[in-house]
């Protein structure tokens, strides 16, 4: 059977995925969709994000890793590709600053009380990384907006190995003091 492009990358599903609440309202805000498209898009980019750190992190939990081995230098380029990534979602917000103020209170009331903050993904992300619920601000407010399937998955990161601890771990094997 053949592939296409367009099935391939399952088109239908992904640019059908935008559903205004302004339309839904019948108070049509053009700079919704926009919105909406970043917002999905720094999604997207948080999942190709833990494919590379969970790939990574499982190299690493290996019992040995040579330094001078394929699998050190396939790290060193998932992480390139992770800062790659992130410098392209610092980028994306010059496109949301194409946006006015103006422009985003013509829709903002309408998501009352969706927030950014409520990304899950983002902040397993935070947790495979290194960063701990006890080091956080406003523990309490800190995953009271999401569903209780996705604080679970934040927690199972949090008690899990980090980044931050595989590549300490790796270090303190290296004969710096000796």
């Amino acid at each position: 059977m053949e592939v296409h492009y367009h099935n391939y990358l399952q088109l239908d599903k992904i640019l059908n995925a935008q559903f205004p609440e302004s339309d839904r309202r019948n108070m049509p805000a053009h700079d919704e969709i926009l919105f909406i498209v970043i917002h999905q898009a720094y999604e997207l980019w948080f999942k190709q994000l833990h494919h590379e750190v969970d790939s990574v992190a499982a190299i690493m939990n290996r019992p040995a890793l040579n330094d001078n081995s394929p699998e050190l230098q396939t790290i060193v380029h998932r992480l390139s590709r992770c800062v790659t990534i992130l410098k392209v979602l610092v980028h994306q917000v010059d496109i949301m600053e194409t946006m006015t103020p103006m422009d985003f209170l013509d829709f903002r009331d309408m998501l009352r009380p969706a927030s950014g903050f409520q990304s899950w993904q983002f902040k397993e992300l935070e947790a495979k990384l290194g960063l701990k619920f006890e080091n956080r601000h406003g523990k309490e407010y800190y995953t009271s907006q999401l569903k209780e399937e996705h604080i679970q998955k934040i927690r199972t990161a949090e008690n899990a190995k980090s980044l931050l601890q595989l590549v300490n771990n790796w270090l303190e094997r290296m004969p710096f003091f000796e």
